[in-house]
Order: C-alpha cells, then sequence, then structure tokens
C-alpha cells in the first residue's frame, strides 16, 4: 500500500485537512510498523503507544520499534514489555507511524527501507518538523503529540481504553510539565480531562513519572550541577553530562529534566544541557535548550542543524566542551538581542 495509491499529498499548513488522510492510511493498513524515536521523552513514548494500543483494539497487527529503548520512569506504561529494539531483516508493513520525532535522523536505525514501509505518516508538533513522511500531520499549537493522536481517534470513534488513555495522558503530562508550561493551552486541559474520565489516574501516572527515581539519578545529579557555568550578564546558564560520570549505566535518559534546573536561576533566559556522546557515535555534543519564553531557541538550535520548540529546542554540536558551549552562549546572545530590539520598536498598528 504506497502513498500514490491512496491519493495523498504533501503537508498542508491546514492540518485538519490532512487528519482525514490519516484516517484513511490507518483504516486501510493491516501491519503497521509504530516507530519510537532514539533516547525518547514522555511524549514520544506515550503518543506512540497510546496510538499503537489503540491500532491493536481495532484488530491491527502492530509492531513497536525504538532502537535504545525507553528512560526507566515510562516503563511502567501498559504494553511497553512488547517493544522490539531490532526487526526481522525482511520485515514489511502497509503503513509506518512516527510520533514527535521532529526530524528523519532522530528515529534512528532499524526502519525497514522504504519500499517496505508503507505509507509513512509523520505526527508532529515541532516547529521545526522536516516533512520527512509521505502524509505529514503537523500542528505547532498542539500542545504534545498525545493531542493529535487523540484527535486522531476520535476522529475514528474509538472509544478510549484506560491502558490508551493512560499512555496519552503521560504524553500530554510531561510535554506540558506538569501543566506548568505555555504549551498548556485550553486543548490539553479538555484533554486531559477526557483522559481523566477515560481511566488515567493522574497520581498514578506523576508518580512513576516524577517521583520513583533511582538512587543513581540523584547522584548524577549532583555531579551535573557541580558543572554548572552562567554568563556573566546571568542570561545564559549552561549544565554538562560526560560518559565517566554515567558510569556503567551509560544511561543518559537519567538525566531528563536536568536542564530545567539551570532554567530555573533567577535571571537566566535560555539554559543548556551539554551531554558527552557515547563512544562509537558521532564526536558530537548534544545540546537540549530550554527558554524561559522571551528567546525562542527552536532558532538558536536551526543554526546548528538542530530544531524544535520555542521553549525547548536540542542540536548536536561537535569539538571540545567549552567550544560548543561558546557558540551556543553566543547564539543565545544574539538572538536575545534580537528579542530585545524587536521590543523596543514601536508598535506600526499592523
Amino acid at each position: 500500500m504506497k502513498s500514490a495509491n491512496v491519493g495523498l499529498s504533501p503537508r498542508t499548513d491546514d492540518h485538519r485537512r490532512v487528519l482525514p488522510r490519516v484516517v484513511d492510511v490507518l483504516s486501510r493498513a493491516q501491519s503497521i510498523l509504530c516507530a519510537i524515536q532514539q533516547e525518547p521523552d514522555g511524549d514520544a513514548v506515550g503518543s506512540t503507544l497510546g496510538l499503537a494500543l489503540a491500532l491493536e483494539e481495532r484488530g491491527k497487527a502492530v509492531t513497536l520499534l525504538c532502537s535504545t529503548g525507553v528512560p526507566e520512569n515510562l516503563r511502567f506504561l501498559p504494553g511497553l514489555e512488547r517493544l522490539v529494539q531490532r526487526l526481522p531483516d525482511d520485515a514489511a508493513f502497509d503503513a509506518t507511524v512516527v510520533c514527535d520525532a521532529g526530524a528523519s535522523h532522530r528515529i534512528g536505525p532499524g526502519l525497514p527501507p522504504p519500499e517496505r514501509r508503507g505509507v509513512t505518516l509523520n505526527l508532529d508538533h515541532h516547529l521545526t518538523s522536516d516533512d520527512f513522511g509521505d502524509v505529514n500531520y503537523v500542528d505547532a499549537d498542539a500542545a504534545s503529540v498525545g493531542v493529535l493522536v487523540f484527535r486522531l481517534l476520535r476522529a475514528m470513534g474509538h472509544p478510549l481504553s484506560p491502558k490508551v488513555a493512560t499512555a496519552l495522558y503521560t504524553s500530554v503530562l510531561t510535554d506540558t510539565g506538569s501543566f506548568r508550561y505555555s504549551s498548556t493551552n485550553p486543548e490539553a486541559l479538555e484533554v486531559a480531562a477526557s483522559l481523566v474520565q477515560a481511566g488515567a489516574d493522574p497520581w498514578t501516572v506523576s508518580s512513576a513519572v516524577y517521583e520513583q527515581q533511582p538512587v543513581a539519578r540523584l547522584k548524577l545529579l549532583r555531579e551535573v550541577l557541580g558543572t554548572l557555568y552562567l554568563s556573566t550578564d546571568g542570561t545564559f546558564a549552561a549544565l554538562s553530562l560526560t560518559r565517566s560520570m554515567l558510569g556503567e549505566s551509560g544511561d543518559p535518559s537519567l538525566a531528563d529534566g536536568f536542564v530545567n534546573y539551570a532554567r530555573s536561576i533567577r535571571g537566566v533566559e535560555v539554559a543548556a544541557l551539554f551531554t558527552e556522546p557515547a563512544p562509537g557515535r558521532p564526536a558530537e555534543w548534544s545540546v537540549s535548550l530550554r527558554s524561559r519564553g522571551r528567546v525562542n531557541v527552536a532558532q538558536v538550535a536551526q543554526r546548528f542543524g538542530g530544531g524544535g520548540h520555542h521553549n525547548a529546542a536540542g542540536a548536536r554540536l561537535a569539538g571540545p566542551l567549552a567550544s560548543a558551549r561558546d557558540q551556543v552562549a553566543r547564539a543565545v546572545r544574539e538572538e536575545l538581542g534580537r528579542t530585545t530590539a524587536d521590543e523596543g520598536r514601536p508598535d506600526d498598528g499592523r
């Protein structure tokens, strides 16, 4: 089942017109691959798992793939026990769905070649999504991709089971920062309410995600906080995570959310966490960026080939840590200067 056979066209700015095409592809498909990006967060895992479980409830043959596995604090979610990290060499599907990736390179290795993926669906809410799918259902105003999946299941007329609701609630909860971030719009709250009505338990989810931390995470936090860098003007803060800090676990997901400690400093507009690459990976520092709101860090990340949202983005930079940090600090300073200049311009009435 190829995109040419179902009359699909590239992404349009009107995501409402794309949704029926997504419904049509998934209704026709019998074998579906749901692929989760490398080193995923709660939105990527929750939205993908929620969709996969719902499709299985509709009688579809679903394969759930993530080449790196998922963070420990998300492994409570029902259905993840059947996740695979590698596919058979001859695996083929009618459709392949990728949620929240933002860019095709973040999916990682392991996808079948294009001729065996069927129709590729890209469900995303990143401002910088690179439209790698045959169909791109992208809405940057959605609080999480879990919201997009909720819309999709509603359009399919599929009732929410408690397991699906729990996965999607995890998506919404984590990507809105427990409903604290600016992405927390009325739709996000309405969707969350519907998911709770369908059986998601807010305490169970929040406790598993935020209050079941391994001791190793707190010990790692102690080391990472010791690397704190603050710019002279106090508007940019950075932390760094090296492989030696990770020790035997080698699990960078333990540091998920650490960047927010740097952003919480009074006066900081942008914070960054620099993570050293694993052995055998390209010699590039992975940088996670978080903004307090004035600076669009997606634009900062794009300077280095990355992308993301206004307040949360990421990129990779080669070279020594000090050089990578200086480059990002300079870009943040320039972006902040541009923002300050724009704020000072008189309103011309447009």
